[in-house]
């Protein structure tokens, strides 16, 4: 089964910035970065910047980056069901 998690935080300095994160179901993880609205010229959309780490599996160079990685989502995780008051948090998300 193809499935995957995905972990959401939106940035402190600005309302719509995030740093998203997706585990694949073979472990790998991408880094997902939306940059702020209030940086981009008006006529251009706010595109997601995206980078892939794979298991060593899967050609994986990146190990330490990985399990870093790992620890981050679950960091990200245990923020978002901290959160007592969801609708305070609403743009926090995992999945």
């Amino acid at each position: 089964m193809n499935t995957f998690e995905t972990v959401c935080r939106y940035e402190d300095m600005s309302p719509d910035g995030k740093l998203e994160l997706i585990k694949q179901f073979d472990g790998d993880i991408i880094v997902c970065i939306t940059p702020p609205s209030e940086n981009e010229p008006w006529n251009l959309r706010r595109l997601p910047l995206a980078v892939e780490f794979c298991t060593h599996g899967g050609g994986g160079t990146s190990p330490r980056t990985l399990e870093a990685l790992n620890n981050l989502f679950k960091a990200m995780q245990e923020d978002c069901n901290d959160k007592l008051d969801l609708q305070s948090d609403k743009h926090n998300t995992t999945i």
